[in-house]
């Protein structure tokens, strides 16, 4: 029958939440013979820590979590059934639900005959009539406006030419020889020859211009030869960034934190407790998941060289987030 597995599940629950942690604690440590320094330098925490777990005085301790994670611990070390000590622990630390208080005063529902609906009713049926009658009326006269504006002579602009100076040969000559390093155009190393046909980088419009004013293309040419010719412009590419950190991950503690790190994969690489003022660096294939049991515990985290923020993650001191 399937009521069996049941009512033995149920008994099971029943014994756990029946257990006295701290006497059971206590009674287990002497029958194996351990004091409490030893108990409490296997688990890296205090005295006062220890007897208060044999105390049953779990609030003590900064939260829950970090009770619940020391409690562990102590099963772990003196080979208790720490699932049936943490059933109990968590039936001792359950919160009672809350009361829920039935709704005596109901407020009286508006009706259509409210003065305050009939207004309100009144205002959006004028501002309907006024968009039906006045809208068209108020478009058209808009429309009016544009046709008038478009229909207005626009006034006709002629570029008038502009008078070109009487330049000598010599000042021709002296300008010219600097026209080539005011182009934008870069032009490439050419070695120019008498038999060779010379660019002078110079439009047919402003040859034309020059012409008008008494310079040949012959003397354009001469000073083009005689310019500079610029070398080509080379870019030495640039070194790829080395990282500036050793650890991809590295967190100071504080304050006593109980603390647990996986890899991509689902691989712990670190969980326990860190002591306060002790540091964590671990090195591995992210992302990573952290879970720290007592986030104010932890005074820094750096991630691939810089500082990460968990504050949004941390509920009830306990913080789980993920570092990509």
């Amino acid at each position: 029958m399937t009521t069996e597995p049941q009512i033995d599940a149920a008994i099971d629950t029943a014994a756990s939440t029946d257990i006295n942690i701290g006497a059971t604690l206590t009674s287990q440590r002497i029958a194996l013979e351990l004091d409490e320094r030893q108990v409490a330098t296997a688990l890296k925490i205090s005295i006062e820590q220890v007897r208060a777990l044999e105390a049953n005085q779990f609030e003590k301790f900064r939260s829950t979590t970090f009770a619940r994670g020391f409690l562990k611990s102590y099963c772990r070390l003196v080979k208790l059934n720490e699932v049936a000590m943490i059933a109990a622990f968590d039936s001792l630390k359950a919160s009672p639900e809350p009361n829920i208080k039935p709704v005596d005063k109901v407020n009286k529902q508006t009706h259509l005959g409210d003065p305050i609906i009939v207004l309100i009713s009144v205002l959006i049926a004028a501002v309907i009539i006024f968009l039906a009658f006045w809208w068209p009326t108020l478009s058209q006269d808009s429309g009016g406006v544009g046709t008038a504006l478009s229909d207005a002579p626009q006034e006709s602009f002629t570029e008038q030419p502009t008078a070109q100076p009487n330049l000598s040969d010599d000042v021709v000559t002296e300008e010219l020889a600097t026209l080539p390093e005011q182009t934008n155009v870069i032009d490439p190393i050419v070695d120019l020859s008498a038999d060779e046909e010379v660019v002078t980088g110079l439009s047919a419009e402003k040859l034309a211009l020059l012409e008008e004013a008494g310079v040949s293309e012959e003397v354009v040419v001469e000073a083009t030869k005689q310019a500079t010719v610029k070398a080509p412009i080379t870019t030495t590419p640039e070194p790829e960034p080395v990282a500036s950190y050793k650890d991809e991950i590295v967190i100071d503690f504080s304050a006593d934190c109980w603390t647990e790190v996986r890899d991509n994969s689902g691989r712990i690489l670190y969980s326990g407790v860190k002591s306060a003022g002790s540091q964590l660096t671990l090195n591995g294939q992210g992302p990573y998941r952290v879970v720290l049991g007592y986030a104010p515990g932890v005074s820094s985290l750096v991630y691939k060289g810089e500082q990460f923020d968990f504050s949004s993650f941390v509920g009830k001191d306990l913080a789980r987030f993920e570092l990509k």
